[in-house]
């Protein structure tokens, strides 16, 4: 039964309204997965290079271990993705005074500028994708899987 389209949203038992929701969110990963690799790629970012980006633009200067951590990937996978990035001069590595041999690695304001103008673009490829989506609800929920995820434990 969807419980989406039903109209007796109110004989139903929170917890199986919540779970639909969940599988729905499990669903749209996976669509969602297949389809943001194309949007990067047409905005001028690998997925591994924007995760890695975001990772900087959130934490700051970090060292490619602590991305690894966040992103749930091996070291040697995000220090090929750094090393990538270093070479379009996007990300360079600055000594750890808390660490000898492990670099911290920080965006650049090319890096920066890049990240911006590939986020504009995939905003304007999800635009023109979904056209219909009403940005009030689609705000609401934002909120609501915020609010959904916060109230979880974590790991």
């Amino acid at each position: 039964m969807d419980i989406v389209m039903t109209s007796h949203v109110s004989e139903i038992k929170p917890g199986k309204i919540i779970h639909n929701l969940f599988l729905e969110v499990f669903a749209l990963h996976d669509v969602l997965f297949g389809i943001m690799d194309k949007v990067h790629e047409q905005a001028g970012l690998a997925t591994s290079q924007h995760k890695v980006i975001l990772v900087l633009t959130h934490t700051g200067p970090v060292t490619v271990p602590d991305i690894a951590d966040r992103l749930g990937v091996s070291r040697q996978f995000v220090q090929t993705v750094c090393n990538q990035l270093s070479s379009r001069g996007f990300l360079q590595f600055i000594d750890n005074p808390r660490h000898k041999r492990s670099k911290l690695a920080v965006l650049t304001d090319p890096g920066r500028t890049a990240f911006q103008a590939a986020q504009q673009k995939e905003n304007e490829i999800i635009e023109r994708a979904l056209p219909d989506l009403d940005p009030e609800k689609t705000a609401q929920a934002c909120r609501l899987l915020k609010t959904i995820r916060q109230s979880l434990p974590s790991g």
